[in-house]
């Protein structure tokens, strides 16, 4: 399931490089505290892969270093418990106070949620595109090696980065379910008439290098479903790695 949550507030301008997705994780943590503490502590007291994926949204002129007027979140998650506390937290806070976002003494409040239509992936093959942006990291390399740590799918390393994807999709897997996939592999392809951009965001003090676009995806239906419910790749704790169906082949 997925929610639409948007904020207005007033147009504010942002230090170049500066991250911003903290305050949307502090964000997320409020609800999960006020909806549960025990649910907090099971989200959030240790470093494994968060139940859901979210992908923040900044404002129109974000490229010229300006948030707002109106900034908004998708939120998505499979699992029924995460989804029920994310509400239940939101209506609790909302039951105090205005619900809001604030990002350098600005208050963005909360002015509408929306349930998005639910997707049911029902094909072994689907069109998608990035919501935000995807990071994925290779396991085999070391961290402090900027340029290998992070892959970006190309015609050159195709290969490599359906390896590594089904790396991770199998420790994400694992650590959300608590199943292990059993080599049920998906397939990331390119598509020649779209391209695929790389990008590079600040995150709690560095950088990441990230990319975005419209691309394909083949495998078994419920393995599609779950990455479409709790992301790809990696970080999808930290608002990256949501993507949106375009269409079931």
């Amino acid at each position: 399931m997925r929610f639409y949550l948007i904020f207005k507030g007033s147009s504010i301008k942002v230090e170049k490089g500066k991250d911003i997705r903290r305050h949307f994780i502090s964000f997320l943590k409020k609800i999960f505290s006020a909806a549960s503490k025990s649910k907090y502590e099971e989200l959030f007291s240790t470093k494994k892969t968060k139940p859901y994926v979210y992908s923040p949204f900044l404002g129109l002129e974000w490229d010229k270093e300006i948030l707002g007027p109106h900034i908004s979140i998708i939120f998505s998650s499979g699992n029924i418990s995460v989804i029920s506390h994310f509400w239940n937290g939101i209506l609790a806070l909302k039951k105090i106070d205005n619900l809001y976002i604030e990002i350098e003494k600005e208050k963005f409040i909360l002015d509408n949620i929306k349930i998005l239509p639910q997707r049911r992936i029902i094909s072994s093959k689907i069109i998608c595109k990035s919501i935000g942006a995807i990071i994925m990291t290779d396991p085999s390399t070391s961290p402090s090696n900027f340029s290998k740590w992070f892959l970006i799918p190309s015609k050159e390393n195709l290969p490599i980065f359906n390896d590594v994807l089904n790396k991770r999709l199998e420790l994400s897997y694992k650590s959300i379910t608590g199943k292990d996939l059993k080599n049920k592999e998906v397939v990331f392809d390119l598509l020649p008439e779209h391209k695929i951009t790389e990008l590079i965001v600040p995150v709690f003090n560095g950088y990441v290098k990230c990319f975005k676009g419209i691309f394909s995806l083949e495998g078994a239906p419920e393995v599609l479903q779950f990455l479409y419910d709790f992301g790809m790749g990696v970080r999808t704790g930290q608002g990256f790695g949501m993507f949106e169906l375009i269409k079931q082949l």
